[in-house]
């Protein structure tokens, strides 16, 4: 079984392309960084309080990812917590999962729809999932936000987007 047919077993109707990825997602990314709203980007530059609990009650968590020269890329997620840690699933050719594989150092803070900062951050990290630790993000996500996720992710099977999971686990960096 190959990494892709892994993650397609968790949702029955997916049948992921390698590769594939939302028409106009590059664009779409860059035009979404330079229009971030005022505060996401002073995020990685907040005092580290935040909570998991805080972020875990938000309907959108902030996930502040870095370059490699060490720019800060805040991205709004959808993100629901199991236990001590959060599930969050995306493109797998995205930006964020290029960066968190090279460095898989974040902040984490709860947000609005739009990436505005509802609170201060929390260091984490994430990883990708494979095999039986996506069923449990699957779940995770699907028991927080419903219909309405539960719509978009059929979109993008239909599309057949190929998507990941990630968890994030909080955490000092030192």
């Amino acid at each position: 079984m190959t990494e892709h047919d892994r993650s397609t077993s968790v949702r029955p109707g997916a049948r992921a392309v390698p590769g594939r990825r939302l028409p106009a997602a590059l664009p779409m990314a860059r035009l979404a960084a330079r229009m971030a709203p005022h505060g996401a980007h002073e995020t990685a530059d907040a005092p580290r309080t935040g909570s998991l609990d805080d972020v875990g009650r938000s309907k959108r968590a902030l996930l502040v990812t870095y370059r490699r020269d060490g720019t800060p890329v805040p991205t709004p997620v959808w993100a629901a917590r199991a236990g001590s840690v959060l599930y969050v699933r995306t493109e797998r050719g995205s930006g964020k999962v290029k960066r968190l594989r090279r460095d898989p150092r974040l902040l984490v803070a709860p947000c609005t729809m739009q990436g505005k900062p509802l609170g201060p951050p929390l260091e984490a990290s994430a990883t990708v999932l494979a095999g039986e630790e996506e069923r449990a993000a699957e779940q995770a996500l699907a028991t927080r936000y419903g219909r309405g996720r539960e719509l978009f992710e059929h979109a993008m099977d239909l599309m057949r987007i190929d998507m990941c999971y990630l968890r994030v686990t909080p955490g000092s960096w030192e």
